[in-house]
């Protein structure tokens, strides 16, 4: 393994790094606009972890857990992987597409809000 190939994999993890930070930096963000007292954590492999407190306002839940795979997924689509460290950069933002499933935490709380919104719809319109 060559210097050069040791560089361009250490660049390649702190892109890495750098993106997953950016990326809980956002959730981090919308929880503290809505006043939910977050704290950062660092898990395992010392990525960051944001935890806030849950007041069940389920549009806020759902606008914190879909904020970032929202904003990143929308940074891939426009910026331009033209080579290098921007292709790897392009495609993290878009795999962050992948936060809207239910496997990740993102995804469950994205679906646990919207479900919980629509049962409340529904009790609310078969109370009239």
């Amino acid at each position: 393994m060559t210097a050069e190939t040791v560089l361009h994999l250490i660049s390649y993890i702190l892109l890495i790094f750098i993106v997953v930070a950016i990326h809980e930096m956002i959730h981090l963000l919308f929880a503290w606009v809505f006043r939910r007292r977050p704290t950062v954590k660092l898990d395992r492999f010392l990525t960051p972890i944001v935890r806030y407190e849950n007041n069940q306002n389920d549009w806020q839940n759902l606008i914190i857990a879909a904020s970032a795979p929202a904003i990143l997924f929308s940074f891939g689509i426009w910026i331009e992987g033209d080579g290098g460290g921007w292709v790897l950069v392009k495609i993290l933002c878009l795999s962050n597409v992948f936060n809207f499933f239910p496997v990740t935490t993102d995804g469950q709380m994205i679906l646990l809000s919207c479900l919980r919104m629509i049962r409340k719809e529904q009790r609310r319109n078969d109370a009239l």
